[in-house]
């Protein structure tokens, strides 16, 4: 089981739950990668959110505190349009990295995670989990297939908010395994240089520093006695640990520590901890047993963490450097047991967070892969593409702005049919034109078969890519642009999901190439008054007019056609004339015209289909012309079919051709040959 475990670089304190769930899973044999998913937002957004996050937490607290309760009265559609728009650098990560399963612990990742599940269809299990003893606001716009919370009594906070309570399990917050378990009190104090004979209060302020620090510790040495030590933990605030040295002077009691990765030996050395409400400090302090008096340093979130913990007498608080003072003193002196926190926590706090989300996720998991098999066809026949023991890698050539970005919608499901069948799948996304061809060229040879997805033109430089590099691997192709001619003619399904079936589980078929010039063709070459007509024609009029259409649409005024003065050489005999259109179709790009006709395309056959239309130069001619393929008549003076392997055309002035719907501009002597079976097409 592979995980992509999601945090957001907004403190340490998500990212210490994300590496507590990566540090349990990784012990019982998943693979884990963390990413922050801020990543996955534009840089200056991304920046402003994270830095501005510090900024507001470490400087401007009140205005921290009030933003936050604002956000609990207003709903959040806002915030989660913002975040949705992360969803497609997500869904690309999920798709390189093969994940089976994605767990976010901060909301904006979930956002994006639900974005993916609801508007883009990609089935994968997720999961969320709340890392603040409430249910934060945002929280009822996120899908998630499980929501592991803080404490049971949180239950119904999380239901009022619109989360089923059959998808809730009450896990409690992910902490290191250093924080399970508890050592001796003396030896730590030895470790770490403390009194062994006195009392120890710890004092901790998150990984920023924040709150009334300076006040406390000046203030606190009051109440300490000779052989007790205060150790204050500054965390990642230079300037807080240099102001506290300056106040504390040479008072040897207490200790001024800066960033430390000791902070369980020093919960193990503590008999109290003073420390501001983050959900993971808390936590910690929970799994240490210590006695917790609160700091209310940042209104906001860590105000409702006060108010759970505080209201069911799992911590005290005081709300300011006086009360603080006094409430220490409090507990030091006896007046208040402060170890009855302690035991009421006992009773009823969950003490297993990562245990419990690992086999809730490995359970939901196996019956999700279970439904995931049983709902698969079995193919008759297993072709070698399918065999899931061979170690199989796939090139994936993905215009990402095909068809409305179809492909990355669907993109999770697609690589996961390819995966199945055994494959490791690599993406390609092309940026501009010639990439796909330039993606063969320099590395399909590394590959056992080259996939591609976006419209005839994508198709058409993979082809060109494999001619060029002498290549003979297996093309999938999976059609989503705005014209897939090629697939229609192909019978290709253009449902994506449907398509990456048929390339795993269909066979090989050999499909002839044009070639003009050094460019190719997979459809076809034409030039003349109508060369745009077959790209531009509604879908519904090719339909049911088929060719007919391409040339009643083009056809107005004599006086208004345009013309081309050509030599033309098919199978050894010449004509020079004036031709008002001509097309070369190598496979599909005649096929509509010729069924309506009474002919057949044959698309391995090395031939080339060619249709000629000379320049009427009279209205009568004109008529006759339009009366001729409305009557599905080929004998027309004005109109030449035939099949042949090769053509040859000559002019006075460069000619214009669209080779599959492309421009194309050439030279005055043009030579076009059909490379019979070149190219090899999985569906």
């Amino acid at each position: 089981m592979k995980v992509l475990i999601l945090s957001c670089n907004t403190g340490g304190g998500h990212n210490s739950a994300a590496a507590a769930i990566k540090d349990h899973f990784e012990k019982n044999g998943s693979r884990c990668d963390i990413v922050n998913a801020l990543d996955f937002l534009p840089k200056a957004k991304a920046e402003l959110i994270s830095k501005g996050h510090v900024l507001a937490y470490k400087y401007a607290p009140k205005l921290y505190g009030a933003g936050y309760r604002m956000s609990e009265m207003l709903p959040q559609k806002g915030l989660y349009e913002q975040n949705a728009k992360g969803a497609d650098g997500l869904c690309k990560v999920l798709f390189s990295g093969g994940y089976d399963i994605v767990i976010s612990v901060h909301i904006f990742a979930a956002m994006m995670m639900t974005e993916l599940r609801i508007n883009r269809e990609i089935d994968i299990p997720s999961f969320f989990v709340a890392t603040d003893y409430t249910c934060s606001p945002g929280v009822s716009e996120i899908d998630a297939d499980c929501y592991f919370i803080p404490h049971e009594k949180l239950r119904d906070e999380f239901v009022s908010q619109g989360i089923r309570a059959d998808r809730i399990v009450a896990s409690g917050i992910p902490v290191g395994e250093e924080f399970l378990i508890r050592s001796d009190k003396a030896q730590a104090r030895r470790a770490l240089g403390l009194s062994e004979d006195g009392r120890v209060l710890l004092m901790c302020c998150g990984s920023m520093g924040c709150g009334p620090i300076r006040s406390i510790a000046y203030k606190i040495g009051e109440v300490l006695g000779e052989r007790d030590n205060l150790v204050i933990i500054c965390g990642s605030n230079k300037q807080l640990e240099k102001d506290l040295e300056f106040l504390t002077g040479d008072d040897i009691r207490i200790k001024i520590c800066g960033f430390t990765d000791k902070m369980s030996l020093y919960m193990d050395a503590a008999d109290l901890i003073i420390t501001k409400a983050g959900g993971l400090s808390t936590t910690e302090a929970v799994m240490k047993r210590l006695p917790i008096l609160y700091i209310d340093a940042v209104p906001g979130v860590e105000s409702r963490n006060i108010e759970f913990m505080t209201g069911n007498s799992y911590a005290l608080e005081a709300d300011t450097s006086s009360g603080m003072v006094n409430l220490v003193d409090t507990c030091l002196s006896g007046a208040v047991d402060p170890m009855v926190m302690v035991r009421n926590r006992e009773r009823d706090f969950p003490f297993t967070a990562t245990k419990t989300i690992y086999e809730t996720v490995c359970a939901h998991f196996e019956r999700f892969d279970s439904i995931r098999s049983d709902s698969k066809a079995e193919p008759a026949k297993t072709p070698a593409r399918l065999m899931p023991e061979i170690n199989k890698r796939m090139m994936l050539i993905v215009n990402p702005v095909a068809g409305k970005g179809e492909m990355m919608r669907n993109i999770a499901e697609v690589t996961g049919i390819f995966m199945d069948a055994g494959y490791t799948v690599s993406l390609f996304p092309t940026k501009g034109r010639g990439d796909a061809t330039e993606f063969v060229k320099a590395y399909a040879k590394d590959f056992d078969m080259v996939c591609c997805s976006g419209g005839d033109g994508t198709m058409n430089e993979v082809a060109a890519g494999m001619i060029e590099a002498g290549l003979d691997l297996p093309i999938g192709y999976m059609p989503s642009g705005s014209t897939n001619d090629f697939a229609e003619f192909h019978g290709i399904s253009c449902d994506i999901k449907k398509a990456a079936r048929n390339i795993v589980e269909g066979s090989e078929h050999l499909v002839d190439v044009g070639k003009l010039g050094d460019k190719y063709f997979i459809n076809a070459a034409d030039f003349g008054a109508f060369t745009w007509l077959p790209y531009t024609t509604p879908q519904r009029l090719k339909n049911k007019l088929g060719f007919y259409a391409y040339v009643l649409d083009g056809i107005k005024d004599l006086n208004k056609l345009q013309s081309e003065h050509l030599r033309v050489t098919i199978n050894g005999v010449t004509e020079e004339n004036d031709f008002i259109f001509g097309i070369v179709a190598s496979s599909s790009g005649l096929a509509g015209a010729l069924d309506y006709f009474g002919q057949k395309v044959v698309a391995d056959d090395g031939l080339f289909e060619v249709l000629l239309i000379r320049r009427p130069t009279s209205p009568m001619e004109l008529q006759a012309t339009i009366n001729a393929l409305g009557s599905q008549n080929l004998n027309n003076d004005l109109i030449s079919f035939c099949r042949t392997d090769k053509v040859e055309i000559e002019c006075l002035k460069k000619l214009t051709w669209a080779l599959d719907g492309e421009k194309c501009v050439a030279g005055s002597h043009h030579e076009l040959k059909s490379l019979r079976r070149r190219i090899k097409i999985v569906f």
